[in-house]
């Protein structure tokens, strides 16, 4: 028998495949079959229940999908649309000023105590 991949039909192909990559050990059939029903991939379970010896060597070797069916395409997947407009407000540009130094019209504040006693003086 030459390595060649197993041959199944197209749905049966998309499941095994899926079902290949959610569960690990796939060797155990009995196993496989439950695990399969368990997830919905029917045509897979069935398709196991009557090949058991085709699934045994297609997990080694591979499956593929038979020619009189095609293959899945990418269809659903709608076209790449051009990003949307931003729309922001424009704000004229702020310069940094250092942090110790302030503007030449405001108060410096000397410190915490002198910013109390300024809040004092203010208030009282």
């Amino acid at each position: 028998m030459s390595r060649e991949k197993i041959k199944v039909p197209g749905k049966v192909y998309e499941e095994l495949v899926c079902l290949q990559r959610e569960i690990h050990f796939t060797q155990d059939h009995q196993d496989t079959i439950k695990k399969a029903e368990d997830r919905g991939y029917m045509g897979a379970a069935n398709w196991i229940r009557q090949h058991e010896k085709e699934y045994k060597i297609g997990f080694a070797w591979g499956f593929e999908p038979t020619a009189d069916e095609p293959e899945a395409t990418l269809r659903d997947i709608p076209e790449p649309r051009s990003p949307p407009v931003k729309r922001t407000i424009a704000r004229p540009a702020q310069t940094m000023e250092p942090r110790g130094k302030k503007s030449s019209g405001s108060r410096s504040s000397g410190g915490f105590f002198a910013g109390i006693k300024n809040w004092l003086g203010k208030y009282f």
